[in-house]
């Protein structure tokens, strides 16, 4: 069942009969989308909503757009959106929820990690009056899941830590997101894209809901190492300035150390302790204050980095072309 994370406001009114938007990332996923189509429309349509399951390619360069296709020729609660090349996991997200109709909307992965068949436990969250409803995993599957596990909860736990906004611990891309939720989420317009912080620092009341990972279907994963990275510094950069303020402290620490090894030079120098110049020491004083120096410009070049993506204004991803579903 569902645990309330925060208190929330008097529950609003849901429709009886509720459209349910749900919004897949995919990419290089032809073994996979068939079946997923098929579970998640057979568990919508048993809560009595109505279904809009809507992919999102990122650029898929196997035969996921025909596979599409095809389930869109079958079922017209199928539809697609393709990017013109691969623009991101996020950036895919951030298209879905701009294109996506529905009443609440559904985020997950295509490879069947996210189980299908937990959607009727979100929407019944959602109905309960929670406006976002996060995914929490128990127990990772797989070659090397604990290991990722392990390292994504200490990174949450940085992020926690360093940020004013709480990302949910062990939390995915797998959560319900009431409309006005997502009309607020499209209203933001930053370039560097990171859902599982913006969704949280939107503040709305929220609802938290366990599950297990399952085995991936078919295919490879793709968020590998670069990637992950690439995502965490991505969330750091994005909510918190505390590395600008490491910057300060390493200056401070430094000009101290500086200032006692001075100090502790005269004193040798004029006691006698001393009877040549150290070169050793000389050495690796420069190279200390060096590395601080070029850590420091590599961390302001990434804010400033951002800085410049950001005031050029490009859009997010491009779109080759939206099947079944209007511009919005």
């Amino acid at each position: 069942m569902a645990d309330a994370l925060r208190s929330a406001p008097v529950a609003r009114a849901r429709p009886e009969h509720p459209l349910i938007s749900v919004v897949v990332p995919v990419l290089d996923e032809a073994e996979c989308v068939a079946e997923l189509a098929r579970r998640v429309l057979a568990a919508l349509r048993g809560t009595g909503a109505r279904a809009e399951l809507l992919f999102v390619d990122d650029g898929s360069r196997d035969a996921t757009p025909d596979r599409i296709a095809k389930l869109r020729a079958a079922d017209r609660d199928v539809k697609a959106i393709r990017f013109t090349r691969s623009f991101g996991h996020q950036a895919a997200l951030a298209a879905g929820l701009r294109f996506a109709r529905g009443d609440a909307v559904i985020t997950m992965d295509g490879d069947l990690q996210h189980p299908p068949e937990l959607l009727p436990e979100l929407v019944e969250a959602w109905r309960s009056g929670a406006d976002v409803v996060h995914t929490v995993r128990r127990d990772p599957v797989g070659r090397g899941a604990a290991g990722r596990e392990r390292a994504g909860r200490l990174f949450y736990a940085l992020l926690n830590r360093v940020s004013a906004t709480p990302v949910v611990p062990a939390g995915a891309d797998f959560r319900l997101l009431d409309r006005r939720v997502v009309d607020a989420f499209n209203d933001l317009t930053e370039h560097f894209v990171f859902v599982r912080g913006l969704v949280p620092w939107l503040g709305f009341p929220e609802a938290r809901v366990d599950y297990t990972v399952q085995e991936r279907f078919a295919g490879t994963p793709k968020y590998r190492l670069r990637p992950m990275l690439r995502l965490a510094l991505d969330g750091i950069l994005s909510f918190s300035v505390w590395p600008l303020r490491l910057i300060g402290l390493f200056g401070a620490a430094t000009a101290v150390f500086g200032v006692l090894f001075g100090i502790f030079a005269l004193v040798a120098q004029a006691t006698g302790h001393v009877r040549a110049s150290g070169w050793t020491s000389l050495v690796v004083l420069v190279l200390i204050f060096g590395g601080v120096q070029l850590l420091s410009l590599g961390v302001v070049s990434e804010y400033v980095g951002r800085t410049y993506e950001e005031v050029k204004r490009r859009p997010r991803y491009v779109i080759d072309r939206v099947e079944g579903v209007e511009w919005p």
